[in-house]
Parts: C-alpha cells; sequence; structure tokens
C-alpha cells in the first residue's frame, strides 16, 4: 500500500479521484488538506509516496506550496491534478519540479502517472543515494590528500604527463597544481642545478627497470629559497609486467636534514671547541668528554669515563662550597662560578666552569652538562669580554649601550662649546624579506656588509652603531647647520641603494628609511633626541621608504595624540563607551522599514561621538577589532529581543564584520552565541562582509560562509563592486543579499558608467535570485531610478540618518513607512 497526499479543496474532485484509482487497481491511503495549516501538519506527519495537488487552491499558492514539497521532500513525486492550466503553464511547471500533469477530465492517466512517478522516484534516490557515495569517497580522498603534508603524485612513464598531484605540492613548491599540469618539465626544472643531472639519471635508470626509488634531493623555490625533499616513486604495473604509470610521495625534509646538519655542527662544535665539556649521569658518573676535556685535565678518555665528575677536585674548597654548588644546580638547573681544579700531573689550576641540568620533554632531568676552560684563559679573554659588552658581536660596532654613553657625552660637549649635534637614526627596508626568504645567515651577512659601507661615509668625529636588530645610529658632532645632517643621509641612502652580492649568489637590493633630530633644536636630552630620530624614522617610512625625514614638533604631538587615542579605545569597551546608531532600510515597494543596519559609535568619558572613520582604522590595526565585533553582535541581538518584545519581530539588523573578525575562526561560535544568549531568531540578523574579505582566502572563506549559514543567519555582501570577487567564486558564495556601493548610487544621474554598473548588479543578483540594497540613497532622482531598475531595499539619508535605539522606536511607532506612496 501506498500513501498519498491529495491537495484538494474539493471534496467532489477529491472523492473522484480516490474512486478512479480504486477502478485503476491502485493500492493507497489517501489524505485531503486544502490550507496552509493541515498541508504543514500532514507534511510533519510522514514522507509521503506521492503527492497529487490543484493547481488552484484559494488559500494556497501553487507555486509557494512546490517550492515547500520539493524543499521538504526532493524526492517524492508532485502530481498536478487539475482542470485545464495551458500549456505554457504546464510547461514551466513541469521545469519548476512537477513530474506529470494529469487533467482532471482524464482522470484515467492518474494510475499509470503514480506508478512511472514511483518508479522515477526510486530511481532518481537510488542515484542520488549513488552519486553522495561517490561524492562522499572522493572527498574523502581529497581530505587525506589535502590534509597530509606529503605530496600525493601521479605520472606516467617517463613524467611527461602528471595526472594528479595533491595540494601539498603547492607548499612545499610554492607552485600552483596548475602549472605543473600544464608544464611537467617544471618538476625537473625545479630541481637544485647540482642536483638535477644524477637524480634524472637514476630516476631515468628505475623506470627503465620497472623498479621503485627513493632520491633526496633540493629543490629550487621561485623565491630563491632551498628546500630537501624526498621523493619515492613506486611503478603501476599493466598486463604484462611493465610499468603503465607511476604514483609516489614526496616529503619535505628540509627539517629534517638541518637538524641532521645542527647534530653534526653540533658534533664538531663538541670535538673542537676550547672548552672542556663533560656529560654526566645524575649521579655524577661520566657519559661523555671532548678532546679539550683532556687537554686541560690531562686525563684520556678510557681513564675519565665512568670515575666521577670529582676526578679533578683539587682539596682547596671546603663542603660548603660544594653544598651550595649544588643547590643552585638543584633549584635552578644550572651553575656557574670559578673553581679551583686539579689536573691529572697533579697540578693545581683556575677554571670557569658552567654547569646546566639537561631535561627531556616532560621537564624531567636527564643529564648534567659541565663546560669549563682554564682561568688564565679566561683572564686573557676579560678583555675581549669587555669589549663585547660595548660592541655588537656581529657587526663589531658600538651597540646601544656604548652609543647611549657617547651620545650624552657627544650632547654635553656640544652644549659646552654652543654647538649643534644630530642623530641620524637608519632603518634598513625589507630587511625582514630578506632573513625570511634567505635567511638568517644571509641576514647576518647582510648587516655586516651594510655597516661595512656606513663606515664609508663616517669622519673622524663621527660614531657608528648597531641600535638592534637592522636599525643603525649615526651621531653627528659637530654640526654647523641641519644641511650637513641632510647631506649624509643623502649619502647613506646612496651606497645603501647600491645591490650587495651575499655568499656569491644573492644579489640583494635594500634601502634604509632615516629619521634625523638635530641638538638643542629637538630635544635637550639624549633620550629626548632618540625618540625624535626614531620618530622621524617611521614618518620616512610611512612616506614610501628609502628616504630622510627631520623630525618636527608637530610630528611629536600626532604620535602623542595617536597613543592616547589607542590607550582610550582600550578601555572603551570595559568602560561602556561604545553605543549603536540604527540607519532604517525601507522595502522599495512597501515604502515600509523593514529592517536597519547598526553603527557603532563612540561616546568617549567627558568627550563627544568619536566619529568612527578615526577609531575603526586604529581598532583594526591593534587586533581591537575582534572584541569590538564580538561587542557589536551581541548588543545587536539584544536590540533584536528588544523589538520582538515591542511587537517587532519581523525586523532585521545587520551589522558589519571586519576582516579579522572574520579570519579569526570562531565568528560562527560568537553569532551562535549570541543569537542563544538573548533569544534571537537567526534570520533576523544580516551579517554584512566585503569582497576583499572574501577574497584574501576563497577556499576557506567558503566554509566560513557555511558555517554561519548552518546557524540560519543571512548573509550580505556589502560595497559590491568595488572589490575584484570573481563571479566563479561569487556563485560558490552563499550570500542572500548584494549591497550596491554608494559611489555607484552618488553618480547615477552624471556618470553613465555608475549607473550601468548599479543596472548590472541588480540584474545579475536578481538571476542569481538574490536580493539588491542600494546604500547612499540621497535624492528622489536616486529614488526613482532605482525604483525603476526594480532594486528591492534602500537606505540612506534621503530616509533616515542613523539614530539612536529610542529614536528608531518613534520611527516605527509612526508607521514606519519612509516612501510616499509604494510601488503597485
Amino acid at each position: 500500500m501506498i500513501h498519498l497526499l491529495s491537495i484538494e479543496d474539493s471534496l467532489a474532485d477529491f472523492q473522484l479521484i480516490v474512486r478512479q484509482l480504486k477502478r485503476q487497481g491502485v493500492d493507497a491511503t489517501i489524505v485531503r488538506v486544502d490550507d496552509p495549516a493541515s498541508l504543514a501538519a500532514a507534511l510533519d506527519e510522514r514522507v509521503w509516496d506521492a503527492i497529487l495537488s490543484d493547481y488552484e487552491i484559494p488559500s494556497l499558492v501553487f507555486h509557494e506550496t512546490l517550492a515547500l514539497l520539493r524543499q521538504r521532500f526532493p524526492d517524492t513525486p508532485v502530481i498536478l491534478v487539475s482542470g485545464y492550466v495551458g500549456e505554457e503553464v504546464a510547461v514551466c511547471l513541469l521545469k519548476d519540479g512537477v513530474w506529470d500533469v494529469v487533467p482532471k477530465d482524464n482522470l484515467s492517466r492518474l494510475g499509470a502517472a503514480i506508478e512511472r512517478g514511483l518508479r522515477d522516484a526510486a530511481q532518481h534516490r537510488a542515484r542520488r543515494v549513488a552519486e553522495q557515495a561517490l561524492q562522499q569517497s572522493e572527498e574523502r580522498f581529497r581530505l587525506i590528500a589535502g590534509t597530509i603534508t606529503e605530496a600525493i603524485w601521479m605520472a606516467n612513464v617517463g613524467f611527461t604527463q602528471f595526472f594528479y598531484v595533491s595540494p601539498a605540492y603547492e607548499r612545499i613548491w610554492q607552485r600552483s597544481c596548475a602549472s605543473l599540469y600544464q608544464n611537467p618539465r617544471a618538476s625537473l626544472d625545479d630541481i637544485h642545478a647540482d642536483d638535477r643531472e644524477w637524480v634524472m639519471r637514476l630516476t631515468n635508470e628505475a623506470q627503465s627497470a620497472g623498479q621503485t626509488f627513493s632520491l633526496d634531493y633540493r629543490v629550487l623555490r621561485p623565491d630563491g629559497e632551498v628546500r630537501w625533499v624526498t621523493n619515492r616513486g613506486f611503478p603501476v604495473l599493466a598486463t604484462g609486467g611493465t610499468p603503465s604509470c607511476y604514483v609516489g610521495v614526496v616529503e619535505d625534509v628540509t627539517e629534517r636534514h638541518d637538524a641532521e646538519e645542527r647534530l653534526r655542527q653540533a658534533a664538531t662544535v663538541f670535538e673542537s671547541t676550547l672548552e672542556g665539556v663533560m656529560i654526566a649521569a645524575l649521579d655524577g658518573r661520566l657519559l661523555a668528554v671532548n678532546k679539550a676535556f683532556t687537554d686541560i685535565s690531562g686525563y684520556s678518555e678510557a681513564e675519565a669515563l665512568g670515575r666521577q665528575t670529582n676526578i679533578q677536585r683539587s682539596g682547596r674548597h671546603g663542603d660548603e662550597f660544594y653544598q651550595a654548588l649544588w643547590a643552585s644546580l638543584l633549584g635552578t638547573g644550572q651553575w656557574h662560578g670559578e673553581i679551583w681544579n686539579r689536573r691529572k700531573n697533579g697540578e693545581v689550576y683556575p677554571a670557569w666552569v658552567n654547569i646546566s641540568t639537561v631535561r627531556d620533554d616532560f621537564g624531567r632531568p636527564t643529564h648534567y652538562v659541565g663546560v669549563f676552560s682554564d682561568i688564565s684563559q679566561l683572564r686573557r679573554s676579560e678583555e675581549q669580554l669587555a669589549h663585547l659588552a660595548h660592541y655588537d658581536p656581529l657587526t663589531d660596532l658600538p651597540n646601544r649601550l656604548l652609543l647611549q654613553s657617547r651620545l650624552e657625552h657627544a650632547l654635553d660637549r656640544a652644549q659646552r662649546h654652543g654647538r649643534r649635534a644630530a642623530a641620524l637614526f637608519i632603518d634598513l627596508d625589507f630587511f625582514k624579506t630578506v632573513n625570511d626568504s634567505l635567511g638568517h645567515v644571509v641576514g647576518d651577512r647582510l648587516l655586516i656588509d651594510v655597516a661595512q659601507r656606513l663606515r664609508q661615509r663616517l669622519r673622524d668625529d663621527d660614531t657608528l652603531g648597531r641600535f638592534g636588530g637592522d636599525e643603525f645610529l649615526l651621531l653627528l658632532e659637530p654640526v654647523i647647520n641641519t644641511d650637513e645632517a641632510a647631506v649624509v643621509a643623502r649619502d647613506v641612502l646612496a651606497i645603501l641603494a647600491q645591490p650587495f652580492r651575499l655568499d656569491g649568489k644573492n644579489e640583494v637590493f635594500v634601502g634604509a628609511s632615516i629619521g634625523i633630530s638635530i641638538f638643542p633644536e629637538d630635544g635637550s636630552s639624549a633620550a629626548d633626541l632618540l625618540r625624535g630620530a626614531d620618530a622621524a624614522m617611521h614618518q620616512a617610512k610611512g612616506q614610501g621608504r628609502n628616504r630622510f625625514c627631520f623630525y618636527t614638533a608637530d610630528m611629536n604631538v600626532q604620535a602623542m595624540a595617536q597613543l592616547e587615542l589607542e590607550a582610550a579605545l582600550r578601555r572603551a569597551l570595559e568602560r561602556n563607551e561604545f553605543l549603536l546608531h540604527y540607519q532604517p532600510k525601507v522595502d522599495l515597494r512597501s515604502g515600509r522599514v523593514v529592517g536597519a543596519e547598526a553603527l557603532i559609535r563612540w561616546q568617549r568619558e567627558g568627550g563627544g561621538l568619536e566619529a568612527p572613520g578615526r577609531f575603526i582604522p586604529l581598532a583594526e590595526k591593534t587586533g581591537l577589532i575582534v572584541a569590538i565585533g564580538t561587542w557589536v553582535i551581541d548588543c545587536a541581538c539584544r536590540q533584536l529581543r528588544a523589538w520582538s518584545d515591542d511587537g517587532r519581530p519581523d525586523l532585521r539588523l545587520a551589522v558589519n564584520v571586519s576582516g579579522r573578525q572574520f579570519a579569526s575562526g570562531d565568528l560562527a561560535d560568537v553569532v551562535t552565541q549570541a543569537l542563544a544568549r538573548h533569544g534571537v531568531a537567526a534570520a533576523a540578523l544580516e551579517l554584512e562582509l566585503t569582497e576583499s574579505m572574501l577574497m584574501e582566502d576563497p577556499e576557506a572563506t567558503i566554509a566560513t560562509l557555511h558555517a554561519l549559514k548552518r546557524i540560519g543567519v543571512k548573509l550580505s555582501l556589502d560595497d559590491f563592486g568595488t572589490g575584484y570577487s570573481s563571479f566563479a567564486y561569487l556563485s560558490r558564495f552563499p550570500i542572500d543579499t548584494l549591497k550596491i556601493d554608494q559611489s555607484f548610487v552618488r553618480n547615477l544621474a552624471a556618470e553613465p558608467e555608475a549607473a550601468m554598473i548599479a543596472v548590472s548588479i541588480i540584474d545579475l543578483a536578481h538571476r542569481m535570485r538574490l536580493k539588491v540594497i542600494a546604500e547612499g540613497v540621497e535624492t528622489e532622482a536616486q529614488l526613482d531610478y532605482l525604483r525603476v531598475r526594480e532594486c528591492d531595499e534602500m537606505q540612506g539619508y534621503l530616509f533616515a540618518r542613523p539614530m539612536p535605539a529610542d529614536a528608531f522606536g518613534c520611527l516605527l511607532q509612526d508607521g514606519a513607512r519612509l516612501i510616499g506612496s509604494p510601488v503597485a
């Protein structure tokens, strides 16, 4: 027996259908509904085998009913049983999802139509199940292939064509998978020139013999970085035992290779260092010693291993000394100090000893490492240590400590003799790029070369030092006028603009941003002069880099104001200084307010409203925008709850989402918690997102958008038309609304291009079954133009400015119609 649902308002017609089905031998139970309530109850009651529906029922719109049925039961046949509806209407209905059309004056076809519908539905369900199984299998493979760090590949014999390569290829090679498909030769061209020949030879030999291969070699990325990989290939044998293709796995083993290299270096250091090294077990037995240990102590390795660490005890220290040593070692994990030791030949010598506790991954001590040197060497090194305390070990330039001292002395001399002095704060441009792409070793080499070039520009009385990182400080004294400092800065920029050739192969271009402060005009102390030069340097960077700027008092005032604003902004949330204003959204057809956009305002303590254009960019820069965005979503949901309690449950409220909040990864959780906290329907909340935000990482964006859609909130694409989203991605974004940017709306009458863009956006949105909102509507001419083009909703100063919640409530009480005559 099958279960049929009949949507029919005529009892007589229903009875005729029942009799006709019995006459045709259809064994079925049939339930009749004729209004929305009974239809909803029937749809909740069970899954129906087939649904019979009349076309014209007074309380039901057939197209809406059909859409509901297709949504609820996509595999259930819907058969139109009606009077004459016309051939054109029937064709449209069949396209919209009706399975068959049976006229009421020819019910003899009904039984066959039901039988055919049930058969097609079964086939459709089977096909969908099979497709879902196949899709799930493909998704599992894509998940595995896309998650593992190794790159999976499949290619023909000879590697002239790649059939598949997993996404990890892009992470390892920094090239797209598509480029490899287009140019399979790239897999060989990217091999380091020193490795390419032997890799190709061994690979060809393995393929010729139909054997597996496993090779370690270097690849050269497009940015110049060298990575080590292990490539393992396995033949897929065809009939006859010959390989038809190869599959394989490539793993980035750079870290492992570097670790092995570091171990080799550590072993070399262990054996070649001039300090004696002892490795001991927790009970004090010596486990390993280096050559310097035997040279200093006179004990051979064989004589020392297995003995206690007190093998060199001289007897000059009492028990209290060793008790303090062990107390420090057990309490802090280390001890260092001066100690008297005795060599094997009986000679007593002073030594400087460092002892450290080595721990495992769980923090448990495993053994001790002691490093010592004979005190005579240490004494000879004191001069070198004093040098290291005041000079940068990399560039051998004065360090920050010595620079501070020399600057203070220079200002004292300048003040005594009534002269000027200048501080040039030099910061290299793009040094971080060099460090990240070529490594810290190359970065250090670059700093050394920069220091050597800067020395060439020094006068006898000038001081050059490394302030830290890639920052240098040049002290000029005496300075007759500011032009002297400008000339030096110009010369420094010129010598640093020349390319640097590092390690004989990497040619690097860096510039510099220089800030200049003059004593006494820009400060009377060393701290003031350094602060001014640093501020001027940042101004030079802000103006485009590779230039110099002088410090001015206005710049200091601006910097202090920015710091004060940031400090106030950090306290604004805890002081509850933020509030929301609401700009109405008006439905074009009814003229009524259907919702609003929530716009944040900052009521600073003891002041007026702070312009969003002033504090929003700062919040983005500092990362405070994430916490502020969370507050906005919660406040919006609270307001929606208040409107619903006042009898306005149908209002929709839109909030803007920042790029940092969208990328934070917890936006869906924030929205879900706010909705639940205030008991708000998800469909009442609309999140406005920008094109540029969504296109930073489209695939991750799609996942986040679908997570939000599963919650039930509406998604709006703000400022549409100003970004660079591709239509391919736009069709994949589960967006509900497109919002025409106000720049197009503003120029509708004056610029045909703007009008053409606006019309195109409206047409595109409607074709994609999206709603369109125009923002920034300020004139009747703009309203009329958009009305003719059938824009759905509008907002702008023509209707209302953003207003507090109580004013918005009064607007709703006054009728909430902001367009004089609704469109018919």
